[in-house]
């Protein structure tokens, strides 16, 4: 079944145009991977799948149209670009804000969550020491925080070793068995080749599938 529909998305900045007709479906309970390099109009459309851009076209959630400044119609775990940490927090801290606003998460699924990515369960370990791996995985962390029925990652391996990538493969897919539905962006070839149901391929702002 299709929990999201894309159809001839298009966006222009500045005159030029950076989003061309881009269509595409995202079925529930699978992983839907955009790949291409770095500029190609990836994160541009993960934020209109969100609503977070305006561009010409329709997004349609759960048959619902998507519209700017109104209420997502699932609820979604979200990594754009780089992850919003409080530098000054814990890991279990940044993870426990996010978690007082969702019903039904509690304190053991953030121990888990934070064992699950290696970092550091200690309250006095702020993420300002953290690698940018280690912020890397928190971020990802705070996306993937109870479980959402849809979960976006922009780039995830960024800053990850292979160890910590064959682990996260692993992680998402068992998401996936749970019953998320993700959409992940990455220019990693072999990463979204390990992960993917189906695979768009984004090429200067236009998308099809492989």
């Amino acid at each position: 079944m299709t929990l999201i529909q894309l159809s001839t998305i298009s966006k222009t900045i500045r005159r030029q145009p950076v989003l061309r007709d881009v269509s595409f479906t995202v079925e529930q309970q699978t992983i839907t991977t955009l790949e291409g390099i770095n500029g190609s109009g990836k994160t541009l459309i993960l934020k209109a799948m969100l609503g977070l851009i305006k561009t010409r076209g329709r997004v349609t959630v759960n048959e619902i149209p998507l519209r700017i400044g109104q209420r997502y119609p699932v609820q979604a775990g979200i990594l754009i670009e780089a992850p919003s940490l409080i530098e000054e927090f814990s890991a279990y801290k940044n993870l426990k804000l996010l978690a007082n606003l969702m019903p039904g998460v509690t304190n053991q699924d953030i121990v888990q969550l934070l064992h699950q990515f290696q970092l550091p369960r200690e309250n006095g370990a702020k993420v300002k020491h953290f690698s940018l791996g280690m912020k890397q995985k928190l971020g990802i962390a705070q996306a993937t925080l109870g479980q959402s029925e849809l979960i976006v990652l922009d780039e995830p391996t960024n800053a990850l070793d292979t160890e910590s990538i064959a682990a996260l493969i692993t992680y998402l897919q068992s998401l996936k068995a749970a019953g998320s539905t993700l959409v992940v962006a990455s220019h990693d070839h072999e990463f979204v080749s390990a992960i993917s149901d189906k695979r768009i391929l984004v090429e200067a702002g236009t998308a099809y599938e492989i």
